[in-house]
């Protein structure tokens, strides 16, 4: 069973109740049943992972580069994207490490999950936006790209044992990844948000994209600080 769908928002004035149908978009109908009703089940397995695939893909383009199509987003959900790059970023960081224990990964996982749902509360319980649990949690997991982009850069220059000393440019490109996952989210949830309740949704996950920031860039600086160490040893 796929992680995704698609929901349609309709807010009822009368009962003030939250209202909408969860619809799974399929670009190509085929193999319908008898009701007319399109079925993954009869569909070959490498259709439904190459569908998936490739809609994960189009959703992480969207959240690196927001747009007006970055609406996509939150019409068809998914929780794939988020869980892919919360496992990639928390295994680049521990593949950075010299030690043996998974600690890194742990807390990289924990950290970005813990405070997705926390941010999540806030917006949909706390607040009460109109936006639904999965959508912010697919919204703020998928504007994680900028972050990876930067974890990804470090693991290479780790790999080829480039610019160890360049502590600055390192501290400026977590800084500048968690500024535009910050400015990527806000542009694709600020719609869904009533604007007297923008700053007290909105600035704790800014908060979120800081926290993760603070810990790449910990775990930068401890990483530049064995590779001196060892250069050091090694001399």
């Amino acid at each position: 069973m796929a992680l995704s769908g698609s929901l349609d928002n309709e807010l009822d004035s009368d009962s003030g109740q939250l209202e909408g149908d969860i619809i799974l978009s399929v670009p190509e109908v085929r193999g319908n049943n008898k009701d007319g009703v399109y079925d993954t089940l009869d569909e070959p397995i490498l259709t439904s992972i190459t569908r998936d695939l490739k809609a994960v893909g189009q959703k992480l383009l969207f959240a690196l580069l927001p747009t007006s199509t970055t609406s996509i987003l939150m019409r068809d959900w998914d929780l794939w994207g988020p869980l892919f790059l919360c496992t990639y970023i928390g295994l680049l960081l521990q593949g950075m490490s010299e030690s043996l224990d998974s600690s890194r990964f742990t807390a990289t996982f924990l950290l970005i999950w813990i405070g997705k749902a926390l941010v999540t509360y806030n917006a949909v319980f706390v607040q009460k936006t109109t936006m639904s649990i999965f959508q912010c949690v697919c919204v703020v997991g998928y504007c994680l790209v900028p972050v990876a982009v930067a974890v990804t850069v470090f693991e290479v220059l780790h790999i080829l044992h480039v610019g160890t000393d360049q502590v600055l440019l390192r501290l400026l490109l977590v800084a500048a990844s968690v500024g535009w996952a910050s400015f990527a989210s806000i542009k694709i949830l600020r719609p869904s948000t009533e604007e007297e309740k923008k700053i007290v949704v909105l600035g704790p996950i800014v908060l979120f994209y800081v926290s993760v920031g603070i810990l790449v860039a910990l775990y930068m600086y401890s990483d530049l600080m064995e590779s001196v160490t060892s250069e050091l040893i090694s001399h």
